[in-house]
């Protein structure tokens, strides 16, 4: 697994070193740009959803089995996943909040083309 991980990353550098040498010409237009931010802002919203979503579904699954389980410990186990429960809510919303960020972002000024200047 770490030696898959590597190798993805070697590979992801090996691609990234190529980005300055492209010419001017060679910049991707502005709303291309803005059609990918779009585009993987909104499959990260909708990954992040899907997982908190799973995640909060076992977190609940969970505490209510250990709850029937020990009914004396209900106080305590309720308390922690309250706060499990805000703590996963919490990372769905900060990728919202940073794909709104990015949705925003006027795309026409800063283009791969200015960047590289």
């Amino acid at each position: 697994m770490r030696k898959k991980t590597l190798l993805v990353a070697a590979a992801l550098l090996a691609l990234t070193t190529a980005l300055p040498a492209q010419g001017v010409e060679k910049a991707m237009p502005a709303t291309s740009l803005f059609f990918w931010t779009i585009l993987i802002g909104s499959v990260c919203l909708t990954l992040a959803a899907i997982v908190g979503i799973l995640g909060q579904s076992k977190a609940f699954c969970t505490a209510s089995d250990n709850i029937a389980r020990n009914p004396a410990s209900a106080d305590s186990i309720r308390g922690l996943l309250i706060i499990a429960l805000a703590l996963m809510e919490s990372l769905v919303i900060y990728v919202l909040l940073i794909d709104l960020i990015l949705f925003f972002v006027k795309w026409g000024g800063s283009t791969l083309s200015t960047l590289a200047q």
